[in-house]
């Protein structure tokens, strides 16, 4: 049984219970008040104080029949109280195991990622890129020190590979697994706690790709310096989105729509071209991307520039190929993997 399905019975067990209390106190009451002639209150609480063994005396003197009843009473009382104590600690303990289990079973997982994301700090910020991973189906692992928080993430986010602890300590990112992680975003909230990210991530590892956060702009050079490859200003990128939402709105409404729109399914993805792909030296024409999938180039990033050009914007078709470089495309999730497809096919049709 799934852990799903033995919360679901532990639950329904407890709540059998209860509904086996209440009906004892229901015939309790209405035996009391059939075989004494009792007022309901009376028999009520008769019913509670016996079936609960807390060793009052009896309300009114019983008969042979009432008393014969009360020892029925105590005797049901004894076990549903016995049977609740027992829900009640197998399912503190159970959910205690399973919450072990699944911690363990993670870090186990983690272990054994290999180019996925680090994410530290699951703010404001931090929750929109685990949606936008969520989204692409991309791994990464959230570092987050409230457990509130990340609860809430695991609940939300099922898939999602957590960690709880302080991102600013070596310990947590290689629990993260940054070994064998290719980025690393840093999301938190002050620009200090940022930059001891930045510096502990590029000395663990030097060749990973570093996002960090910048609340002040005069931030941005000091962590620059410690080793971020980009660095990202939350105050610079309003201002500008502001002043876009002005001057091309309907631009920037186009792009809200491409972002947010759960039913919009285009979006702008990038693909690299690997090594020995049967692609690699063709031109774009020769490779027919619209035809076989549908996609639209936007831009070619090279991996040697050309012509003092790395970036190359709406390529032309005789634009070449060559193994490195990015293709950022456009088109739905479907499209995409077919083109990587393509790619990853070493020769043939």
């Amino acid at each position: 049984m799934n852990e799903l399905g033995q919360n679901s019975r532990a639950t329904m067990n407890f709540a059998t219970i209860l509904a086996g209390m209440a009906l004892l106190l229901f015939v309790g009451m209405v035996g009391y008040v059939y075989l004494e002639g009792w007022h309901w209150i009376d028999a009520l609480y008769m019913t509670f104080i016996s079936f609960s063994t807390v060793g009052f005396g009896e309300v009114q003197p019983l008969h042979p029949g009432g008393r014969i009843f009360t020892m029925f009473i105590v005797f049901s009382g004894l076990i549903i109280i016995a049977m609740l104590s027992a829900s009640v600690t197998s399912l503190l303990v159970r959910r205690e195991f399973i919450a072990t289990y699944r911690t363990k079973k993670m870090k186990k997982q983690i272990q054994h990622l290999k180019g996925h994301t680090i994410l530290c700090g699951a703010g404001e910020t931090g929750k929109t890129v685990i949606s936008e991973f969520a989204k692409a189906g991309k791994p990464l692992v959230v570092i987050e020190e409230n457990t509130e928080v990340l609860e809430r993430i695991v609940d939300q986010y099922p898939k999602m590979y957590a960690v709880y602890g302080d991102a600013t300590k070596d310990e947590v990112l290689q629990e993260a697994n940054i070994a064998s992680a290719s980025g690393l975003i840093t999301a938190l909230s002050e620009d200090a706690a940022n930059l001891y990210v930045v510096i502990s991530a590029r000395a663990m590892k030097p060749d990973i790709t570093i996002v960090a956060r910048a609340v002040d702009t005069h931030a941005a050079n000091k962590i620059y310096k410690a080793g971020a490859t980009h660095v990202i200003s939350p105050n610079l990128t309003e201002g500008m989105r502001m002043a876009a939402t002005v001057l091309r709105p309907n631009v920037v409404s186009f792009l809200d729509v491409m972002s947010n729109d759960q039913g919009f399914t285009l979006r702008l993805e990038e693909i690299r071209v690997p090594k020995r792909s049967r692609f690699a030296g063709k031109t774009l024409r020769e490779m027919e991307i619209p035809q076989r999938t549908g996609l639209i180039v936007i831009a070619i990033k090279k991996a040697k520039a050309v012509d003092g050009k790395t970036v190359l914007f709406n390529p032309q078709s005789s634009a070449m190929i060559d193994e490195g470089d990015v293709l950022i495309v456009l088109g739905d999730r479907e499209r995409v993997e077919k083109l990587e497809s393509l790619l990853f096919t070493p020769g043939g049709d």
